[in-house]
């Protein structure tokens, strides 16, 4: 096991040295720079002159070509530095930590409701196989993966954020979110959470419950099961402790694979509810040509993936000691 971990690390090294350097050149080569997009956004009498430009650009090598650019990028890393933002001069690091714990929170509170929801509920559709209801809840799952979460963003929006008025239309806390009490401030942070949350767990609530149903319904073929049956074991046991259990090893890495997920957020909803998470700050350092910024988040997505599944691998062997890794 410990040569494959050893492994599989100094392979995923290579992928995000291969990864950063192709987003580099990427991000480096679309139209703009982070210099003309800021003197496009700003004031007359704010704009800056040619020599405060071109100190700019030595600072943040712009000056330089791209992947000469880069090394010296790959060089800070090693460092353990990720460079400043080049709109607020503040470290890359101490932008993306004021971020991600709302993109946590929102992550983290749909998939919590993911997984309390999705596993009784593909239970249940394996139990209930081939019956009306099961077939009924089987096709509104269809139907919920089917529609983009994006889409079903600007619907519920339209309804329950403008004609009713029930909910906040965006942002994350709302108007003298400061002077509210504690339980103010939750209560507003909910009810700002709330689209977003939904928005992000009905697809995957979908994915999940028809994921774990598959698996379970080809693992209840099998002879052990069978043979559970035939010494008697009740539908629950079989369901629960038998079939279950052995269902779990393909959804292991599905779970690996959420790692990354839980930090990045999702940039389209993050965008449309203007929540200032993770997702929320690509977009902007996009489109702001935070180059900094965005090789920060890259790396961050990237190192969570491989460690995400690295973690399945492991995980693999310990929900079933039959897999061995040499």
């Amino acid at each position: 096991m410990l040569t494959y971990i050893v492994r599989r690390i100094l392979i995923g090294i290579f992928t995000l040295l291969a990864v950063t350097f192709i987003v580099y050149g990427l991000i480096r080569n679309m139209p703009g720079t982070p210099l003309t997009i800021m003197q496009e956004t700003v004031r007359m009498d704010a704009m800056m002159s040619q020599s405060q430009m071109d100190k700019l650009e030595k600072q943040y090598r712009l000056d330089k070509d791209w992947y000469v650019g880069y090394w010296y990028w790959l060089g800070d890393v090693l460092q353990g530095e990720l460079g400043r933002g080049i709109n607020d001069r503040r470290k890359v690091t101490i932008i993306i930590s004021e971020r991600l714990p709302k993109t946590l929170m929102l992550t983290g509170t749909s998939l919590l409701l993911t997984y309390l929801l999705c596993i009784p509920l593909g239970l249940w559709s394996t139990a209930s196989a081939l019956t009306f209801r099961e077939r009924l809840v089987s096709t509104i799952l269809y139907i919920l993966y089917a529609l983009p979460n994006f889409v079903a963003a600007v619907y519920l929006n339209l309804i329950i954020a403008v004609r009713l008025e029930w909910l906040p239309l965006y942002g994350s806390t709302g108007e003298g979110y400061a002077e509210m009490s504690t339980l103010g401030k939750f209560a507003d942070v909910v009810s700002h959470a709330i689209l977003p949350v939904l928005c992000l767990t009905y697809t995957s609530l979908a994915y999940y419950t028809r994921f774990i149903k598959a698996n379970m319904m080809e693992t209840i073929q099998q002879d052990y099961i069978r043979t559970a049956k035939a010494k008697g074991a009740s539908p629950t046991s079989i369901l629960v402790t038998h079939a279950f259990r052995n269902s779990l090893i393909p959804l292991v890495t599905i779970i690996g694979l959420t790692l990354p997920a839980l930090l990045a957020g999702s940039v389209i909803l993050e965008t449309i509810y203007q929540w200032n998470g993770i997702g929320y700050l690509f977009y902007q350092s996009i489109t702001m040509r935070e180059y900094p910024v965005i090789m920060g988040l890259v790396l961050m997505f990237s190192v969570m993936t491989l460690l995400g599944q690295l973690l399945a691998d492991v995980l693999y062997a310990f929900v079933d000691p039959r897999i061995t890794y040499s």
